[in-house]
């Protein structure tokens, strides 16, 4: 992680940003968390039929193994698959790569900004994958 860039700029979407668990309802405290930005403050987001739409706007988020498809958990199943809301000031709505094993922003909410700690910079494990995250 490298911290000095939003000490000059907010995240962008896309980014995999680290944050604190502090203060975020159904998150354990005081935990450390890595997620993909995907709603930045003020943004209208539709998650509909594996796809993220931001402000009426289709958004294809890509990660090393492609476009990124977003689908509820299997035992999640009888949930309704469609999440819709404004993200609020000073917020981010956050996905997971893996979103049908992921605990994100459809099921806690937004992570406030002064939880954002830095952003992925450097994958070093597999040593196959070594190197600058985009």
């Amino acid at each position: 992680m490298e911290r000095l860039s939003y000490l000059f700029r907010q995240p962008n979407r896309g980014e995999i940003v680290v944050f604190k668990t502090e203060g975020i309802p159904g998150l354990s405290r005081e935990q450390i968390h890595f997620k993909r930005v995907a709603g930045l403050p003020g943004d209208r987001l539709r998650i509909e039929g594996g796809s993220l739409c931001t402000n009426d706007q289709l958004v294809a988020l890509s990660n090393a193994a492609g476009f990124i498809s977003y689908h509820l958990p299997k035992n999640l199943a009888g949930m309704p698959g469609t999440t819709t809301l404004t993200v609020a000031p000073g917020q981010y709505f956050v996905l997971g790569d893996n979103s049908a094993n992921s605990y994100d922003s459809r099921f806690w909410g937004c992570v406030p900004a002064q939880n954002i700690m830095g952003k992925v910079a450097i994958c070093y494990w597999p040593p196959g994958r070594t190197g600058a995250v985009n």
